[in-house]
Parts: C-alpha cells; structure tokens; sequence
C-alpha cells in the first residue's frame, strides 16, 4: 500500500503522450478564446456571432479536459471518437482557412495532429519487450 501523499506509478510513454496531446487540444480552447478574435477579427461574425465563437472557445477547453481525463483514467471517456472527432472538426477549419484565404491555420492544424494521435489505436505491447 502507498503512503498518503506519495508520488503515483508513472505513466508509460504512450500515456505520457497522449496526456500532452490533450492538454494541446484544451490550449487550443484557450488560446481561441484568450486571442482567437484578435487574431481573426472577422471570426466571430463567421461563426454567426459571439455566442458561439464562445461556445466553440469552451467546447474545445472541455473537450481537452475530458480527452486528459480518459487519458489519466479519472472518468470513463471514449477517447478515440472524441480524439477523432476534434481532429476531424480541426481538419475542416484547417482545409477551408486553406482554401479561402490560403492561410495556415496553426492552432486547426494542432487539432487534426493532437486529435488524430489520440485517436490511433494504442499498439500492444509484445512479450519480452
């Protein structure tokens, strides 16, 4: 048994990396809404106002949350469609900040790469390595 207080079993390298790729997604959430409008001044009004700019701000902070949360194994979450589905949602912004203003969208493009290696399937470790 641990003592109180002790230092916890320390997370394998894959759960290590998994943990830092959801804690991009919630800094993404952060960042959008700390300087997302100062970076983008017409994105509120693209988004259909600042109500949802805001919700998408929160939306992404909580799912970062909830996706280092499955990580660390504190709640049940599905990891894998939340990952993919937050990979997905940055891929969209990403292609079409592309497309129209042939921009690179830095924090779409940390979505679609934080999302896309939370949503691989975890390999299996071999016996003897």
């Amino acid at each position: 048994m641990r003592p109180a207080g002790a230092i916890p079993d320390p997370l394998s390298l894959r759960s290590a990396a998994a943990c830092a790729a959801a804690t991009l997604v919630a800094y993404v959430g952060v960042v959008h809404e700390v300087v997302g409008a100062s970076l983008y001044p017409e994105g509120p009004a693209q988004f259909g106002g600042p109500l949802v700019w805001h919700a998408v701000g929160l939306a992404g902070i909580a799912a970062g949350l909830l996706l280092m949360a499955g990580v660390l194994r504190v709640l049940p979450v599905p990891i894998r469609p939340l990952a993919a589905a937050v990979g997905g949602i940055g891929a969209v912004v990403f292609a079409a900040e592309a497309l129209t203003d042939g921009a690179f969208h830095l924090f779409a493009f940390t979505l679609v790469v934080a999302g896309g290696f939370l949503a691989l399937p975890v390999p299996r470790s071999h016996p003897g390595t």
